[in-house]
């Protein structure tokens, strides 16, 4: 039975048994295809998928088409690992290419299985309900709009698992007014993890994250015109987007304000170059430049490649601790000065983890970290390598065991 075949007698058995709760995602369709450029064999998907291995494929998307709606696609089960909000065509997913393991529609009108309630809804029917219990148990409340102090609700510190809904990521923090260690929710979460499970005390939806927004640093490269598709951060110089898989890909592209960018045809900032201003562009074909940029630098003399004063003990310097073989370098504890690299690249709880393990790897000459740890038990003094500043509360904690390859 081809694997097409498969799926129709599954979403048939899912509608029978769920019957009227099906229905709402059965709006929404994308086609997985197993090669870029929407080649190969294809799969249709009009429902929450958590794992691709059930219906034949697991780790094997490399583009998509999307018929309507907005999808969430993760690299592991459940909705983990690095995931992609895409609401347009893709023609090559980058980093992510034969990773995908689940996929789900984002509900437009904000339900995604938590309870509701409220009555100060956020623009967009933006929602996040916690929950008291691991796996969406216990007792529970439903957040529309910012939260400064959660033990106004009786819910400090007691959230173990969280329901989404919508389109923009939210801020969660371990102290009052967004202070201490902070984590970015897009997803479903079972179990709170990255040691914030019973911790946080207070939240905000984010609005960097809505369509055509203004990054709050650096620039937003889109893959598609209208700020849609695969999105692309860019904090710092970066001379070559091959390591980025976004080699000729940006169609649209927002930038902070106060900040001015060049981009360039080629990398190491060659060919035909454009400089923007704090615009958004929501057609770079408009310039002569869709599907062109290979490189880009801030020009502005404000924290254009690495922050003033570079890492600790001033001037920029390399990460020390590598231990480097044919093809592939790695550090058991990647330091710089002494300091061990934090897990999230500042001090605000966004970019974490493989963020900054590729980061690691990118300084050092390589392309990504194909593997990294995180050690949670050992507290030691640690760097924010994207702020250049010391960690001096929250959840510091080092990154450790990053393989670099090319």
């Amino acid at each position: 039975m081809s694997v097409l075949n498969r799926l129709a007698s599954l979403a048939s058995f899912a509608i029978i048994g769920l019957g009227p709760a099906v229905t709402s995602a059965a709006a929404q369709e994308i086609i997985l295809y197993d090669q870029p450029n929407y080649q190969g064999e294809s799969l249709s998907v009009d429902r929450y998928i958590r794992n691709l291995s059930r219906v034949g494929f697991n780790d094997r998307v490399g583009s998509i088409r999307v018929v309507s709606g907005t999808w969430r696609v993760c690299q592991h089960t459940d909705m983990e690992g690095m995931c992609l909000t895409i609401d347009a065509d893709t023609a090559s997913l980058g980093r992510l290419n034969n990773q995908l393991t689940s996929v789900r529609a984002i509900s437009q009108s904000g339900g995604s299985g938590g309870s509701s309630g409220g009555s100060n809804n956020h623009p967009g029917g933006e929602a996040l309900t916690l929950y008291s219990g691991p796996n969406y148990t216990g007792s529970s409340i439903t957040l529309r709009r910012e939260e400064s102090d959660l033990g106004r609700r009786d819910f400090n510190d007691r959230a173990r698992s969280i329901r989404y809904s919508g389109t923009s990521s939210w801020r969660l923090c371990q102290h009052q007014r967004f202070e201490g260690a902070c984590m970015e929710v897009r997803a479903d979460m079972p179990n709170i993890g990255g040691g914030m499970d019973r911790e946080i005390s207070s939240a905000q939806p984010d609005d960097t994250n809505r369509r055509g927004n203004r990054p709050r640093n650096g620039v937003f490269l889109y893959s598609a015109q209208d700020y849609r598709g695969q999105r692309v951060d860019l904090e710092y110089d970066t001379p070559d987007f091959g390591p980025l898989r976004f080699h000729d890909h940006a169609s649209s592209l927002s930038i902070a304000r106060g900040e001015t960018w060049e981009f360039c045809e080629h990398a190491n900032y060659r060919g035909h170059c454009e400089t923007f201003t704090a615009e958004r562009i929501d057609n770079l074909r408009d310039y002569g430049f869709d599907d062109m940029i290979s490189s880009a630098r801030r020009l502005d003399g404000s924290g254009g490649g690495f922050p003033p004063g570079g890492y600790p003990g001033g001037g920029r310097q390399d990460i020390d601790g590598g231990v480097r073989g044919v093809d592939a370098l790695f550090f058991p504890r990647p330091e710089i000065n002494g300091f061990g690299v934090d897990r999230c690249l500042r001090g605000n709880g966004n970019r974490c983890d493989q963020e900054t393990a590729d980061r690691i790897c990118r300084d050092s000459g390589y392309s990504q970290a194909e593997h990294y740890d995180v050690d949670r038990y050992n507290r030691a003094r640690t760097w924010f390598l994207g702020s250049n500043r010391e960690c001096r509360r929250g959840q510091c904690a080092p990154i450790v065991n990053v393989l670099c390859t090319r």
